[in-house]
């Protein structure tokens, strides 16, 4: 007998190291495309939000090269945002890429409220815009944002009571 299966979205994690305590999650669409929130112990708790995207392009040279003098277009939740590319490295047969949209913000109600509602059905949908398709192959990532706001809580109260 057939039973049928429901995907879950993989749960929020939240990991540590010397300097920073780091709230990620896997994407729904391409398992591998990470977003990641990064607390910094050294900056007071302030946290920098990037992603980890791969690409299976063919590309001939390195996606930071390309992106060095310019910014990435995405539209994350239907808001335009420029990202810089900050990392990229060879990874099977095409790239991986680090792509920051913001750095240093601190934790605050204003910054849930923003993201929150930037959500589509507790999704915040990101989407690299045309001009870049060349070097990605799959333009689209979404990440299941339900209950955000007690899930940056938890990470920056991790960091914050490492600071004492």
């Amino acid at each position: 007998m057939l039973t049928p299966t429901f995907l879950l979205a993989d749960p929020w994690l939240i990991d540590q190291d010397d300097n920073f305590i780091t709230l990620k999650k896997n994407g729904e669409i391409q398992h591998g495309n990470n977003i990641h929130f990064n607390f910094d112990r050294n900056n007071g708790c302030k946290f920098n939000v990037f992603f980890f995207i791969y690409t299976m392009q063919d590309i001939q040279k390195p996606l930071w090269k390309i992106y060095e003098e310019r910014s990435i277009d995405l539209i994350l939740g239907g808001t335009p945002i420029s990202g810089l590319l900050s990392y990229s490295s060879e990874f099977g047969l095409g790239q991986i890429a680090g792509i920051y949209v913001s750095r240093d913000v601190p934790l605050s109600k204003h910054f849930i409220d923003i993201t929150e509602e930037m959500l589509e059905g507790n999704f915040m949908k990101m989407r690299i815009t045309l001009e870049h398709h060349q070097y990605f192959d799959i333009p689209d990532e979404q990440w299941d944002f339900t209950n955000i706001k007690t899930h940056l809580n938890k990470a920056h109260s991790i960091c914050v009571a490492q600071l004492i």
